[in-house]
């Protein structure tokens, strides 16, 4: 409950897919596509990914490049727009990774070196590496870490077909909407 990770201080990206825009849209009250098209503007931008892909049929893989949507911070404090007075305005409609965080995150679940580090500017996670707080289970980490994996596959799918043009993936996007 201290918000910080509600921050981005340049620590990176929260990730959004059509579902959560679409929930936390409908959240906001903003209905249909011109609800799409305005909730887009004001909280998101695009941001530039990556993805590792090996084709089942292939022997190599190779990591592809391409655009993806994400949250747009405010202020000093790069804070979500959605954070007053440390918590959560949209707690019940929040993305996937936000929900997530940090036990799917796959970043922090395959590096023990990644998790103490982070750990450093989380007291939540500095509790679990004290035994105090929430405990969730290996199986509950790995549900949420090949949940979140599963989600960002098929979003790297979808976009291949479509030639990666995220206009064509989103429909509803502004044309004018803000690069990172």
């Amino acid at each position: 409950m201290c918000g910080t990770c509600c921050r981005g201080l340049g620590e990176g990206e929260v990730f959004l897919y059509k579902n959560d825009i679409k929930t936390l849209a409908n959240h906001l009250n903003l209905k249909g596509k011109s609800g799409l098209r305005e909730f887009t503007k004001k909280y998101l931008k695009i941001i530039n990914d990556t993805f590792f892909w090996r084709n089942p049929k292939t022997k190599k893989g190779k990591t592809y490049r391409f655009k993806t949507l994400g949250f747009k911070f405010t202020g000093n404090d790069e804070h979500c727009h959605f954070l007053k007075d440390n918590k959560c305005t949209v707690h019940k409609a929040r993305p996937f990774q936000c929900r997530a965080f940090p036990i799917g995150w796959n970043m922090l679940i395959n590096s023990l070196r990644n998790f103490k580090d982070y750990s450093k500017r989380c007291p939540a996670l500095q509790k679990s590496l004290e035994n105090q707080g929430y405990f969730y289970s290996k199986n509950e980490i790995i549900k949420w870490a090949r949940q979140e994996y599963e989600m960002e596959k098929n979003f790297f799918i979808k976009m291949k077909k479509n030639d990666f043009n995220i206009f064509r993936v989103y429909k509803f996007l502004p044309n004018d909407i803000a690069n990172k």
